[in-house]
Formats: C-alpha cells, sequence, structure tokens
C-alpha cells in the first residue's frame, strides 16, 4: 500500500491531522526568576510551521458538537494536543546529529522521533513534504485559538495520516511518552530526610 495523507471534508479537527502555522504563547522567564515575583507578564510568540494532533478523535468530535449544541457540555476540551513536525535539517541541527545517523531515525530505531515521508494529499495536486515528529515537542493550545486561527486562514489544514500509518504513529507516540523511571532512575533521586 502507496503512503499518501487525506484532507478531512469535516468541520472538527481530527487525530493525525497536519497543520501548519500554528502560533503558541511563552511566558518569558529570566533563568534566574522567581516565578512567583512577576508582576507584569510578557509572552514570546512560538510559531510552528507544522504539527500534527494527537488529540483523541472522538474526543475532537464531542467537543465540536458540543459547541455547535449537539451534545452535553461536559464534552468540551479545553486544549487540543499536537505534535511538532521538523524538516530533516531541523532534526539535525537541533539534535546535533550527523545526517548520516538521520538514518536510524528514518528507519525507526530512535524512539523519540518519528519519520513521515513525503506524499501526496490524496483526490488534490499537493504533497506532503518529508518531515519527522519530535515526540519530545508535544504542546497544547485551546480549542478557541486553534478553531480561531483555521478559521482565519491563519493555520491551514493540510492532511491527516490514514490507517495503518495513523496507528503506528499513535502506537509510537504514546510508547515513548508512557515511559517510566526504572528503579535505577528513582534511586538516583535524593530525599529530604524525614522531619
Amino acid at each position: 500500500m502507496a503512503f499518501f495523507y487525506v484532507r478531512h471534508n469535516v468541520p472538527f479537527l481530527k487525530q493525525g491531522e497536519i497543520l501548519t502555522n500554528l502560533l503558541e504563547f511563552k511566558l518569558q522567564i529570566p533563568r534566574e526568576t522567581n516565578i512567583s515575583a512577576i508582576k507584569e507578564p510578557k509572552f514570546d510568540p512560538i510559531y510552528h510551521p507544522y504539527a500534527i494532533v494527537v488529540s483523541q478523535g472522538c474526543d475532537l468530535e464531542w467537543d465540536y458538537n458540543a459547541r455547535a449544541g449537539e451534545a452535553l457540555e461536559h464534552k468540551l476540551l479545553t486544549h487540543v494536543l499536537f505534535c511538532g513536525l521538523f524538516s530533516r535539517e531541523e532534526i539535525t541541527d537541533q539534535s546535533k546529529r550527523k545526517s548520516r545517523v538521520f538514518s536510524q531515525i528514518k528507519d525507526g530505531r530512535d524512539e523519540r522521533y518519528h519519520y513521515l515521508a513525503p506524499a501526496p494529499i490524496d483526490g488534490t495536486d499537493e504533497s506532503m513534504p518529508e518531515s519527522t515528529a519530535d515526540f519530545k515537542t508535544t504542546f497544547s493550545l485551546p480549542v478557541e485559538l486553534v478553531y480561531w486561527l483555521v478559521s482565519t486562514g491563519q493555520a491551514i489544514r493540510e492532511g491527516a495520516l490514514v490507517s495503518p500509518y495513523l496507528e503506528e504513529f499513535m502506537h509510537r507516540l504514546y510508547s515513548y511518552l508512557g515511559r517510566v523511571a526504572t528503579p535505577d532512575e528513582i534511586m538516583d533521586v535524593q530525599f529530604p530526610p524525614p522531619s
């Protein structure tokens, strides 16, 4: 089966959907600053050229229906969870890896990353570029902000992974996020003496 993406024709976001030009705001905190001492917070914009939706598909649909008054209010979400997608150059630059080591990522031998090959978007003349998900770059955005960015054309719903590629991606992501410290790692933690 050839790898390809699809473009969903539904109004709600879908798990595995790739969006471009997302905007996040990060609180400016100088390294040596006590957070509680900040009186007038300042925020830096963070642009995410490519990101993939990793929130559950059914939750996204229920949320959309609840916002339309077609489902109960307890189905509302506060945030949509995303994972950043990066070009080969960005991954090799940020990880200080040599491009020959990128073959480990491409072959699925590095648990932190998931490689997505360039592929066409089914039913269009467009295609998605080669990209790599870095599982350490998950972030969330308020649902209202995401839909506003999409409705104003600032963020674009490009294409989405299809089965079985979506399941493979999500399995790898949640395996990485579900890591638990081993007893050796726990023993390295210094606990204060009992009072």
